[in-house]
């Protein structure tokens, strides 16, 4: 399977629009959010009148969404050779991308992130999924998108927690894939050179993987965890941003791989610090872990009585398919 193309423009409408013409897509439909619908669409009117618009948030990520948007897409006479424009953040873009890969069995799409976080991970991949009540894209499926238009245009209305939680994937991605992204990062490179080099690794590694069964495995550094201290908070109706569960979820990962000698302290301390002065996250508290345990069997990784990790080994490089029993795991 060919992972989706990656396009960088200033403007996405013009973009967009040159791309749908040479493709020769005469119907199109947008999926927004209540907050990508207002801030976002109105520069893609021009393209398309048809709009779906969904509620905004994590607690919407949900099988009755899909539903819905099923719905739309009939009621548009919506046809596979047609396409659906994801428009929005993590969350718009694993809905649509779902909705897309199950709608008369599969139609076109394309993402458009609208958060740092879309733009450097999640449109990226073809992973699309909702959540099975608390449990974190349990239902989902592997379909690309035709493309990810990428635009920084629309970082400029993003919420300051939205754009700060963003750090987390980049600096994961670097911190387990790319030493020279890793370094950027430290050194406060230019915001755009940042995100198109964590993007174009992104997609690199996905090349290699699609399905997600050895090195793209390396990208869940830090969701192991990550994504049972996100459930703990959706099970108490309390979510947190998906950054900084990741966030969280690193700072513990990283004292596992020091624990069992798979990275120098050194290394280790570098990581942490720069996750914490990027985003002013600390680490989970006793009363958290404890919860976070019971939740971690629930991963979609994990078999049997051991736990998965991806963790570093070296600024930039990482190891995959770590399998630890409970009594190892020491944070």
């Amino acid at each position: 399977m060919q992972v989706s193309n990656l396009l960088f423009a200033k403007s996405a409408a013009n973009a967009l629009q040159s791309w749908c013409n040479e493709k020769g897509f005469d119907s199109v439909y947008f999926l927004c959010d209540t907050n990508t619908y207002q801030y976002c669409y109105p520069v893609f009117k021009e393209i398309s009148d048809k709009v779906i618009v969904i509620p905004s948030g994590e607690t919407n990520k949900q099988l009755r969404m899909i539903e819905t948007i099923v719905e739309h897409l009939v009621a548009f006479g919506a046809k596979q050779n047609h396409l659906l424009v994801n428009l929005g953040g993590g969350v718009v873009t694993d809905i649509g991308g779902f909705a897309a890969s199950i709608y008369r069995r599969g139609m076109k799409c394309v993402n458009i992130p609208t958060t740092l976080m879309g733009m450097a991970d999640a449109a990226i991949g073809g992973k699309t999924g909702v959540d099975h009540q608390h449990l974190k894209n349990y239902i989902g499926t592997f379909y690309q998108p035709e493309m990810v238009l990428i635009s920084t245009e629309f970082l400029a209305t993003l919420p300051y927690e939205e754009f700060n939680s963003a750090w987390a994937e980049m600096i994961k991605t670097g911190a387990i894939l790319d030493a020279g992204l890793f370094k950027m990062i430290e050194e406060d490179a230019l915001l755009d050179d940042i995100l198109k080099r964590c993007a174009e690794c992104k997609q690199s590694v996905v090349q290699m993987d699609v399905y997600d069964r050895s090195h793209r495995q390396l990208l869940n550094f830090g969701h192991t965890i990550g994504h049972a201290y996100e459930s703990h908070y959706l099970n108490i109706a309390q979510p947190v941003k998906h950054g900084i569960a990741v966030a969280k979820g690193m700072l513990a990962e990283l004292e596992i791989a020091k624990n069992s000698a798979y990275l120098t302290e050194l290394e280790a301390t570098r990581i942490q610090v720069l996750i914490q002065a990027k985003m002013s996250v600390e680490p989970m508290t006793s009363e958290e872990w404890t919860e976070v345990k019971k939740l971690l069997w629930a991963d979609k990784k994990n078999t049997g009585t051991e736990i998965t990790f991806s963790l570093p080994v070296a600024i930039g490089k990482g190891k995959f398919g770590i399998k630890m029993k409970e009594e190892e795991i020491k944070i």
